[in-house]
């Protein structure tokens, strides 16, 4: 049995769909959902605004050829079961800061709204970054402080930042909840095969360093 179940076996499969581009059984076929801001779309509400960068993090984190100007996105369904999608979007990098999709929805993905998102203002093949930020989310908060940082013996919230590369624990957390949003976001944007996710950074910040952030790096594989 994996190190790390039931995260590390999910995260595995979804490393080589990714990354293979003739992996049998990928269920994420590549998306051609968009949507504008101007003119609004019938079906979401839309709102898009600039946006300074300020936060503290350090270039390990943050790395310096990242824009300080960004693009702050909320895309709402008008219709149906709630889904929304509040983030950042600059020049090679994305932020997911709010994500909500009921269960119920037939709307688009969480994953397909990212890429709507980034594509509003920027070319695909620009993307290099990937954030989520301020986890709250039970499974992978469980995945990263109850499994991974305790298995290795890292103190959880850690004010230290911690880099993994594919090993068993960058597929637990691969395999989290909000893993698999970023590795179905992957292959909805470019498929199986074309791009990988190099490395995941964990790290905390806030006040008493409350907030679980995530980072995925993007790669051509």
């Amino acid at each position: 049995m994996p190190r790390y179940f039931p995260w590390e076996e999910k995260g595995r499969s979804l490393r080589r769909w990714i990354e293979r581009e003739h992996e049998p059984g990928c269920p994420y076929p590549r998306s051609t959902f968009a949507v504008t801001y101007d003119p609004q779309p019938q079906n979401y509400s839309v709102t898009h605004e600039a946006v300074w960068w300020d936060s503290a993090w350090d270039t390990c984190i943050y790395p310096f050829d990242l824009p300080d100007e960004l693009n702050k996105i909320e895309i709402h369904n008008r219709q149906g079961p709630p889904v929304g999608w509040e983030g950042r979007t600059g020049q090679g990098v994305v932020f997911l800061d709010w994500i909500r999709r009921s269960r119920r929805s037939t709307a688009p993905h969480i994953s397909e709204l990212t890429k709507a998102a980034y594509e509003m203002d920027f070319s695909l093949n620009s993307l290099e970054y990937v954030f989520v930020t301020s986890i709250f989310e039970t499974d992978t908060v469980q995945c990263v402080r109850d499994e991974v940082y305790r298995t290795e013996g890292i103190e959880y919230p850690s004010s230290e930042h911690r880099i993994w590369t594919p090993s068993c624990e960058f597929d637990a957390l691969l395999g989290t909840a909000i893993g698999k949003t970023v590795a179905a976001f992957v292959l909805c944007a470019w498929g199986q095969g074309r791009k990988r996710i190099a490395r995941i950074v964990t790290f905390h910040d806030g006040e008493y360093l409350q907030r679980l952030n995530m980072r995925f790096d993007i790669e051509d594989v």
